[in-house]
């Protein structure tokens, strides 16, 4: 059927621009941007909690765009921060998922210390990143059962096809259902350093 041939060839772009988009989205830092008023913080810096080497040791007080894996300073940089320069030449810091915690036992990597709510916000994260893995996985399998399906003619592995992108858009569509989650509690629920509930007015 032709109707079956056009739609067959409509999917196979959309699928290939959808993960074309998804693969430069999971990889850049602009999901979030964050921009400080430095000046307008520095003349009330006298009358706040705030100490002059906070101001300019840490990152919360410098304009910034996060993204899954780094948070970046495009503008300014903190001196207190220790940075590296990501692919696109920003000043950047990578965000600790605390995976290494019983295989290095580093101290940076401790969550024994976290509340409840850190902890749920930790465990959000780590499967945000998890289920765009497993998107990605499932595209990629799809690729296989596509190019089979093409060549062979074959309404089985169309149809499988169809099944693993869908799986892979539920997938993909959970891992951001999961990012807006974190963002939640790291703004409304979670009141420690260095999350916004912690800020000084």
């Amino acid at each position: 059927m032709p109707c079956s041939a056009i739609t067959l060839s409509l999917a196979t772009i959309c699928a290939v621009v959808s993960v074309a988009l998804l693969a430069i989205a999971f990889g850049t830092d602009n999901w979030l941007d964050v921009k400080v008023e430095r000046v307008n913080i520095e003349k009330e810096l006298a009358s706040s909690s705030i100490s002059p080497d906070s101001f300019n040791n840490e990152g919360i007080y410098f304009s910034r765009t996060k993204g899954l894996f780094r948070v970046c300073y495009p503008v300014q940089q903190p001196k207190g921060e220790e940075l590296h320069t990501s692919p696109v030449e920003t000043k950047c810091r990578y965000i600790d998922y605390h995976i290494g915690y019983h295989v290095f036992d580093d101290e940076h990597t401790d969550t024994t210390l976290f509340s409840d709510d850190e902890m749920t916000r930790l465990h959000m994260a780590r499967a945000m990143i998890a289920l765009f893995i497993v998107s990605f996985f499932f595209v990629f399998v799809s690729f296989f059962t596509g190019v089979a399906g093409c060549w062979r003619r074959s309404p089985g592995n169309v149809a499988s096809t169809a099944i693993l992108m869908l799986l892979s858009c539920l997938f993909a569509a959970g891992g951001m259902g999961l990012w807006h989650g974190v963002e939640h509690y790291e703004e409304e629920r979670i009141r420690t350093v260095p999350y916004k509930g912690s800020w000084d007015d």
